[in-house]
């Protein structure tokens, strides 16, 4: 992502639609994972970038950050978390089985190899742990938001999971998400592009500017209310299109050896010191911090 954009994120985490919908999503499912370990969960966010996930996510264990910028390092370490670590997510800084749950939110679509950072990812889960994993869906909308974001890729359900499995995980769960708006965020993105075809004659001298901007509150409002209805249906089904894809995957009890293929690792800076289907509960009130 572009350095400059760590502060807008920063800033938007706690009141934008797109976070706070993120946030009762990820933190349902982990919270199911903690009541169904009936204690606190051992927790990795990898690719933690400015930190607000990973305040929700010490509501359910020990919740360990890291990431590859300096800049998401800083504005996290702000937030008050200290389990931080600046380092490569191509190859995690942990002895294998580690976690008992690892989350990579709209984080693989960055890297080059991202076979070899889903077996990083597949080595740092415990056996009987669980990956949660968020990325962008279909090529079709591709934007300049994908590029300002450094975005390689966007995938169908199909290549996810085949990605995810071929580690020997087990899929739990894989649905898209953000259906509700598709087709509003579909359209938006074609006239952009057009757009920026036409003025600009194809080459990219627009201003970078990030979809994530801020919107009235009565709107930011509505489109939150219309993506927690969308995250109650989740609960029932599987939903078939969408903005983005999301993927559960439990790590079997008999794995024991290592994903063969490792990628290379940045030294890590220390900034501060029978399986059951996932089900996605409703939010508690506390798990939303509005500004």
């Amino acid at each position: 992502m572009e350095p400059t954009f760590y502060a807008d994120y920063y800033r938007h985490e706690n009141t934008h639609w797109w976070f706070r919908w993120r946030f009762d999503l990820i933190t349902g499912i982990v919270r199911s994972l903690r009541d169904e370990a009936d204690g606190e969960l051992q927790i990795l966010d990898a690719g933690c970038g400015t930190g607000q996930m990973l305040q929700h996510l010490e509501r359910y264990g020990q919740a360990i950050g890291i990431d590859t910028a300096r800049e998401a390092i800083h504005y996290a370490s702000t937030r008050g978390v200290d389990r931080l670590v600046l380092a490569s997510v191509d190859r995690l800084p942990f002895a294998d089985g580690t976690f008992d749950c690892v989350l990579s939110l709209d984080v693989i679509e960055h890297v080059a190899d991202d076979a070899a950072m889903v077996r990083s990812l597949y080595d740092a889960v415990k056996p009987g742990g669980h990956l949660i994993v968020t990325v962008p869906a279909f090529k079709a909308l591709w934007s300049s938001h994908d590029e300002v974001n450094w975005h390689k890729r966007r995938y169908t359900a199909p290549e996810l999971r085949r990605l995810v499995a071929e580690t020997g995980l087990e899929i739990e769960r894989l649905t898209y998400c953000n259906t509700a708006l598709f087709a509003p965020i579909y359209l938006a993105r074609k006239v952009k592009n057009l757009r920026e075809r036409l003025v600009h004659n194809g080459a990219t001298t627009s201003p970078e500017i990030s979809d994530l901007s801020e919107l009235p509150r009565p709107l930011n409002e509505a489109l939150y209310r219309l993506l927690q209805a969308e995250t109650r249906l989740m609960r029932r089904t599987d939903l078939p299109f969408g903005v983005s894809l999301l993927a559960v995957a439990r790590k079997p009890l008999d794995a024991t050896a290592a994903s063969p293929v490792r990628a290379s690792i940045v030294e890590p800076v220390a900034v501060a010191p029978e399986p059951m289907p996932v089900a996605i509960p409703e939010p508690v009130a506390e798990e939303i911090a509005v500004g």
